[in-house]
């Protein structure tokens, strides 16, 4: 309910969609798994692998990045 309380709206929009693009990246983490199982590490499992490191690392910034937002610069003393 955006007009009760803008935090709260915000907060639970970015956890929210965070939580979605968890859940993603470890379903495509058991995709290469199978991936890996089956085919083993030919160049182009390699280059998947590194595209989803890629995209691991990058929730992992973005979520600090958002923690630092949300969290410590909205508390005020």
């Amino acid at each position: 309910m955006p007009e009760r309380s803008a935090f709260l709206s915000a907060f639970f929009t970015l956890v929210g969609s965070h939580g979605l693009h968890v859940s993603a990246g470890l379903v495509w983490l058991v995709v290469m798994m199978a991936q890996v199982a089956v085919k083993g590490l030919r160049p182009i499992v390699q280059r998947r692998l590194l595209c989803f490191a890629l995209f691991w690392h990058a929730l992992d910034i973005i979520w600090v990045w958002l923690f630092t937002v949300v969290y410590l610069m909205g508390v005020r003393p």
